[in-house]
């Protein structure tokens, strides 16, 4: 066995370089993991461009499952060697009132030096020992790591889908009250529109809606098969005017904004919600929103909801709702690259790629 992890490191905008990183000296408390696979989503994107919260060097990758290599001496009562897991990407102080609470991706007491974010994939290596990340061969558990155990039944690819789907289930589903009979619409067609369609079929909605672009027209099909009601393409049809036509003008009860760094489906929301409707903004838009209507959010009433990550009940849920095998997840996985890969992989997700029609893009550690 190796003394050496080997991952891809990132320099700066779009530098990936393969380093090895030795293995660490495990302290009380922490482990070793060996990753099966690491997911991709849209953030990858914009860390190899470098327009994110982070600094380098850093290994990327922050939807991280694996099975442990090794445990820090003393044990871990949640953890022993041969165990799956999946990698809460936030590391909490355990603490604090965020985390107390359960909510540690708002955690406020960030232990480590030169790293914005204490998450996984975001953390510089020059806090030892640098296995900070998923786009490598191991990651370092530290003591305060949150996992959830992974059952052997299921496969690393169709694993490494637990984080989408664990935002499907909170932002469709438990955010807005998603219940038996709701109507919604989600605006966006990438993995978390996708598994939020899949969890507000599977909660009960009478009615959903799902949005794209023309470009969309692969991910459009699937959401239909997934349980939407109505797949619309924004750019051939005026979605405000589809919206009433289906529901008698009165607007639906929840609509979930998925989509990434555009504005208008921020401003379109407040005129697809009913009164006394609730909007969850799950799409980051690097950008401020010109033109807001609030005069008419507080006219209507609206309920207006901003989530950033899942707590440990969404990740627990995922998990066994991907056990079941009930849910076609696996149909959204459309690339698989070795993590030697990294840059032609997050390519492929941007879309850069000419040909290659991208929905699940997942990094492979298994040869």
């Amino acid at each position: 066995m190796s003394d050496n992890a080997v991952a891809m490191l990132q320099y700066g905008t779009r530098d990936l370089r393969e380093t090895e990183v030795p293995k660490p000296k495990l302290v009380e408390g922490s482990a070793l993991l060996r990753v099966e696979a690491c997911g991709l989503c849209g953030s990858d994107i914009e860390s190899l461009r470098g327009e994110d919260w982070a600094t380098f060097p850093r290994i990327m990758g922050h939807e991280i499952v694996g099975t442990v290599e090794a445990v820090g001496p003393g044990g871990r009562p949640d953890l022993k060697v041969g165990d799956r897991v999946a990698v809460d990407p936030w590391i909490p102080c355990g603490g604090c009132r965020y985390c107390l609470a359960g909510m540690g991706q708002f955690c406020d007491r960030n232990p480590f030096d030169n790293s914005r974010l204490a998450c996984y994939g975001y953390i510089t290596t020059d806090n030892e020992p640098g296995l900070w990340g998923g786009y490598s061969s191991h990651v370092y558990l530290h003591p305060m790591a949150v996992t959830y155990q992974i059952p052997d039944s299921i496969d690393p690819l169709d694993a490494a889908l637990w984080q989408p789907m664990a935002a499907g289930i909170q932002w469709a589903v438990k955010e807005p009250g998603l219940t038996v009979g709701s109507t919604v619409a989600i605006l966006g067609c990438g993995q978390r529109g996708l598994t939020s369609t899949l969890a507000a079929r599977g909660a009960g909605a009478a009615t959903i809606i799902v949005t794209g672009l023309g470009k969309d027209a692969r991910k459009l099909a699937l959401a239909t098969e997934f349980g939407a009601d109505h797949a619309i393409d924004v750019e051939q049809e005026d979605l405000k005017e589809r919206i009433d036509h289906i529901t008698g003008g009165e607007g639906v009860d929840i609509v979930v904004d998925t989509s990434s760094f555009s504005i208008q489906p921020v401003v379109d929301s407040i005129s697809l919600v009913r009164k006394g409707g609730t909007i969850v903004f799950a799409g980051l838009k690097a950008k401020e929103v010109d033109g807001f209507p609030v005069d008419e959010a507080i006219m209507k009433g609206i309920r207006m909801q901003g989530v950033l990550g899942m707590p440990p009940d969404a990740y627990r849920r995922s998990i066994a709702l991907i056990a079941t095998g009930e849910v076609p997840i696996a149909q959204m996985r459309t690339h698989v690259f070795d993590y030697h890969e990294g840059m032609k992989a997050v390519d492929t997700l941007s879309g850069k790629i000419e040909g290659e029609d991208a929905i699940n893009v997942v990094l492979s550690h298994e040869g």
